[in-house]
């Protein structure tokens, strides 16, 4: 049985606490890694994943498989990212249109309160249930 097969194998022993803090750990990196939080959270996200990465190792019965256990889920979360970022880029998601930017006028909200009311069939101002505010 090679080293491989061993740290395979543990997986079999691994107990619910384990696991949950496996799922914390790679849940916290991913989000460490992206963009979807704020610096603050993504300090704190990196917290949270070695903390449960320590626990992990700390609560297993072989330290070594844990560890190793550690780098394949890492080099696993690395190699789905650099897959979805080539797809995406192969696809054309993206790349920049290289037309000019679209903005916005300054003058949107003022625009938008000067146009013309809506009116009835009747001639009348139509009912708008904001007239209220």
């Amino acid at each position: 049985m090679s080293v491989l097969d061993k740290v395979l194998a543990s997986l079999e022993t691994m107990t619910q606490w384990q696991l949950l803090l496996a799922f914390i750990g790679c849940i916290a990196y991913a989000f460490a890694q992206g963009s979807l939080l704020l610096p603050r959270g993504r300090r704190v996200a990196w917290i949270i994943a070695a903390a449960a990465a320590l626990g992990f190792v700390v609560t297993s019965s072989e330290w070594t498989f844990a560890t190793m256990l550690l780098g394949f889920a890492v080099a696993a979360l690395g190699t789905f990212v650099a897959v979805v970022w080539l797809t995406c880029r192969a696809i054309g998601f993206g790349k920049s249109s290289g037309g000019p930017e679209v903005e916005w006028p300054s003058t949107a909200p003022a625009a938008l309160a000067s146009a013309q009311p809506r009116r009835s069939r009747h001639g009348e101002p139509a009912h708008s249930h904001f007239s209220h505010l």
